[in-house]
C-alpha cells in the first residue's frame, strides 16, 4: 500500500528520458533500445565484442590486447559506451545523482557473476581526495558496494589510494595517460597484508584505453595479489 501511494504521489520515471515507467529504477522501452549490450564473443582482456566467432579465434584476445602487456586476468563489461548509456553514466559520475546505480550494477552482476564469486575482495578504482571532496562520492565505490552485496563478497573501498591528482584524462592518448598515471596509486597500509595471494576484482565505471586500470592492477600485483580481474560498466569503442 505504501509503495502504491508513493507511486501515485511521485510516479516513477525513466532513468534516461523521464517518461513514466512501471517501477522506479527502470528505463522505458524506447530508451532501452538505445543501449548496446556486449555479448559473447568478446575479448577476454578488454571486453571489446568480436564480429564473429571466427574473429575471436581460439584465444578470444583482440589484436590490440595481443600487442599490449595486459596485466589483469579477465575483463567484463555489460555495455558499449554510447550516447544512450552516457545518459545514465554522466549524472552518476558528475551530477550527484545515484538513481541509475541499481540498474547499472544489476547488468554488471549479470555479466560477471563468475568473477564476482571467485573474488576474495572487490576494490574500486579510487579518486584523489580533492576530487572526492568535490564530487562527494566515488561512483566506482558505490558500484563496488552494490556488487559486493549481491555477490556476498567483501568490498575494500579504500583498498587502493590515489596519491597523484592527475588532469582529466579524456584528451590524452594511451601513452600520455600511462605517463601521467605512473605511481599514482598505492595499496592502503591497512589492507596490504590481507591481499597477498588473494584474487581481487577491480571495479571502474568506464574503460577507455585501460591505462588507469593497468596502473591499479600493477599496484595490486606489486602487493603480491595473486590475480586481478576487471569489471567495468562500459567499454569505449
Amino acid at each position: 500500500m505504501y509503495h502504491s501511494l508513493l507511486n501515485f504521489l511521485m510516479p516513477p520515471r525513466c532513468l534516461m528520458c523521464r517518461t513514466r515507467v512501471s517501477h522506479a529504477g527502470l528505463v522505458c522501452v524506447e530508451c532501452f533500445k538505445q543501449l548496446e549490450f556486449i555479448e559473447s564473443p568478446y575479448c577476454q582482456s578488454c571486453a571489446r565484442p568480436f564480429v564473429s566467432a571466427e574473429e575471436a579465434g581460439n584465444s578470444f584476445i583482440c589484436l590490440e590486447c595481443e600487442d599490449s602487456s595486459i596485466l589483469w586476468h579477465d575483463c567484463r563489461a555489460p555495455f558499449i559506451y554510447n550516447e544512450g548509456l552516457k545518459k545514465l553514466i554522466m549524472p552518476l559520475k558528475y551530477g550527484d545523482q545515484q538513481k541509475a546505480l541499481g540498474f547499472l550494477s544489476q547488468f554488471m552482476y549479470r555479466s560477471a557473476q563468475d568473477l564476482i564469486h571467485q573474488a576474495d575482495f572487490i576494490i574500486p578504482v579510487p579518486l584523489h581526495k580533492n576530487r572526492l571532496r568535490f564530487r562527494k562520492y566515488n561512483q566506482s565505490a558505490l558500484l563496488a558496494w552494490q556488487l559486493g552485496r549481491m555477490g556476498k563478497v567483501d568490498v575494500l573501498p579504500m583498498g587502493l589510494l590515489r596519491l597523484k591528482e592527475t588532469l582529466v584524462l579524456g584528451h590524452f592518448n594511451k601513452v600520455e595517460r600511462q605517463s601521467l598515471l605512473k605511481d599514482a596509486f598505492v595499496v592502503s597500509a591497512r589492507w596490504g597484508g590481507r591481499l597477498a595471494n588473494k584474487r581481487v576484482l577491480l571495479i571502474d565505471d568506464v574503460m577507455t584505453t585501460g591505462s588507469t586500470l593497468r596502473e591499479c592492477t600493477l599496484t595490486l600485483l606489486n602487493a603480491e595479489v595473486a590475480y586481478v580481474d576487471v569489471l567495468v560498466t562500459a567499454k569505449v569503442m
